[in-house]
């Protein structure tokens, strides 16, 4: 189901599932993303294949993937990945990345709400992110929504030329979740009250 988001600078985006026919759009953001954003994502999305792969392979691997997309170009890529059954059951994994031009400007916050919303529907109860030690950037953003550091994994995982990074993991339960976001809602609701009171 489509829907229609107002960004913080009145930009409107289109946040809709990820279809078997996004593989062109999906290749062109990636291939937009600076070098230094593609380092440390887990798949090299230079690879036309790798990100076919990707994409065709969202319902074997259980995991729901959503774009935001601007002028019927993807702006923005997110995605639930339930961790599966058993000891696993109930958690799932968070992935976010925005294409600089639409950073800053609150879509990281409704893409993990639009995330929040599918947790919810699939019954997940925590939800953790795993990113490189370098990215201080997307740990903040992560803090800021109510994740906490959980544990880092000393070179455990390698980025795309190969150098040994750290793996460093975060979680919160889905309640903390939904209350940073309803928080942060609620206070943009009342900022644009106000605006139009005066």
């Amino acid at each position: 189901m489509k829907k229609v988001k107002t960004l913080k600078d009145g930009t409107e985006v289109i946040i809709r599932p990820l279809t078997n026919d996004d593989v062109e759009k999906s290749f062109k953001f990636f291939q937009g993303l600076p070098p230094e954003d593609r380092e440390y994502l887990r798949v090299d999305v230079t690879k036309l294949d790798l990100v076919e792969h990707r994409i065709k392979s969202m319902k074997e691997k259980n995991v729901k993937r959503i774009a935001a997309l601007c002028n019927d170009e993807i702006v923005a890529d997110a995605a639930l990945e339930m961790e599966g059954v058993g000891w696993k059951e109930g958690v799932g994994e968070l992935r976010i990345i925005i294409s600089r031009p639409y950073q800053r400007k609150g879509l990281g916050i409704i893409m993990a709400g639009e995330l929040y919303l599918l947790a919810q529907k699939e019954k997940v109860e925590e939800l953790v992110v795993k990113m490189m030690k370098p990215q201080t950037g997307a740990q903040s953003i992560f803090h800021k929504l109510g994740f906490h550091h959980d544990i880092t994994l000393s070179n455990y995982v390698k980025d795309l030329h190969g150098h040994k990074q750290d793996l460093v993991i975060m979680r919160c339960s889905l309640k903390e979740l939904w209350q940073e976001l309803e928080d942060y809602f609620y206070e943009k609701d009342m900022r644009h009250a106000v605006t139009h009171m005066f």
